[in-house]
């Protein structure tokens, strides 16, 4: 069974993508929606609760351990900064400069003669599949935000620190 949810402004708040894994198709914006997958998010139990997705085990948040699809809609503009990571396998291990500097990316999509009136900027932190780095990206929508993945697929947040090889985005 597939869970489908809004996530629109405030709601959007209690889920968590510093541990995600984030699948962005930087093109430039042709259209006002924007979809995103993102493997690994963090979900609070309370939100499950309000959702009536129910978990039987003990705790304060869980990670999804697969891809949640999101939906943006009425997108006036996007952002994205990158810090790139020299392999797949290790996160933490950057590409620098000659003088030790990082090395990161930016870029920023508009639609063309689209004026917002009064966007949300959501933000969203984590692992950006391509170019491979560590990201921010910042999404303006006026629209609704829709989430659509697998309740099945969620873990405790203790059992995913516990074994992170068991449940992260497999790169392979």
């Amino acid at each position: 069974m597939i869970f489908e949810g809004n996530i629109t402004n405030d709601s959007f708040k209690p889920i968590g993508f510093r541990e995600s894994h984030l699948f962005f198709n930087s093109v430039p914006l042709t259209e006002d929606t924007l979809r995103i997958g993102a493997w690994g998010i963090d979900v609070s139990k309370d939100w499950c609760v309000r959702n009536r997705i129910l978990k039987p085990d003990e705790g304060s948040h869980f990670y999804l351990a697969g891809m949640a699809k999101i939906e943006f809609h009425q997108v006036s503009k996007v952002s994205v900064s990158t810090v790139l990571y020299h392999s797949l396998e290790q996160n933490n291990d950057f590409v620098r400069t000659a003088d030790g500097s990082k090395v990161s990316l930016a870029k920023e999509w508009a639609i063309p003669r689209k004026t917002a009136h009064s966007p949300y900027v959501y933000r969203l932190t984590g692992i950006l599949d391509w170019p491979h780095g560590y990201c921010e990206l910042d999404i303006h929508a006026e629209g609704p935000v829709r989430i659509s993945f697998d309740p099945g697929q969620l873990v405790n947040v203790s059992h995913f620190f516990e074994a992170p090889q068991n449940y992260a985005y497999p790169f392979v």
